[in-house]
C-alpha cells in the first residue's frame, strides 16, 4: 500500500480542491487527513466531476477551472485489476447484504474497487463505504 497516495472520493475531492469557501464541518478534517498526501481520483470521480458540470451548464471560466483542477489531480484509469476488484466487491458484498452491491451505489463501488485494486486508502464523505471488505478508509483528522 502506498502511505502517501489517496484515493478521494467525488464529494471530498469537489469540498477540498475544487472549492475554496466550502461550509461542510468535515472539510477540515478531510484536509488535516490530507496534508502531505498525494490526492488520486478513480475514473468514476473524474466522470461524475465532468457529469456534473455538464447538467449544471457551466460556462467556460468555471469548465476552465474544474480542468485546471483536474489537470493538478491524477486520475487511475480503468485497468483488468480495477475490473476484477470490481467484481469482486460487488459479489462479497452482495453476500454480505452490504448496500455497495446495489445498482444505486454502482460508481461508488468502481471508487472503491479502484482503490482495492491499487491498495490505496480511500477518503470519503459517504458511509457507503463502512462495513465493505478489503475496502481501506482513511480517517479524517479531528480539529
Amino acid at each position: 500500500m502506498a502511505d502517501d497516495i489517496v484515493l478521494v472520493d467525488t464529494d471530498v475531492w469537489s469540498c477540498v480542491v475544487m472549492t475554496d469557501k466550502n461550509r461542510d464541518p468535515r472539510v477540515e478534517g478531510w484536509r488535516r487527513a490530507l496534508l502531505g498526501k498525494q490526492i488520486t481520483i478513480a475514473a468514476q470521480t473524474e466522470g461524475e466531476l465532468r457529469f456534473g458540470a455538464d447538467v449544471k451548464g457551466w460556462g467556460p471560466t468555471h469548465v476552465a477551472q474544474l480542468e485546471a483542477k483536474l489537470a493538478t489531480t491524477p486520475t487511475i484509469l480503468v485497468d483488468s485489476e480495477v475490473i476484477k476488484a470490481f467484481a469482486n466487491i460487488r459479489a462479497e458484498c452482495r453476500k454480505l447484504g452490504h448496500a455497495l452491491a446495489d445498482k444505486q451505489h454502482m460508481g461508488d463501488a468502481w471508487i472503491a474497487a479502484t482503490g482495492r485494486a491499487h491498495g490505496l486508502a480511500l477518503l470519503s464523505g459517504d458511509a457507503i463505504y463502512a462495513g465493505a471488505l478489503g475496502v481501506l478508509l482513511l480517517a479524517p483528522s479531528a480539529g
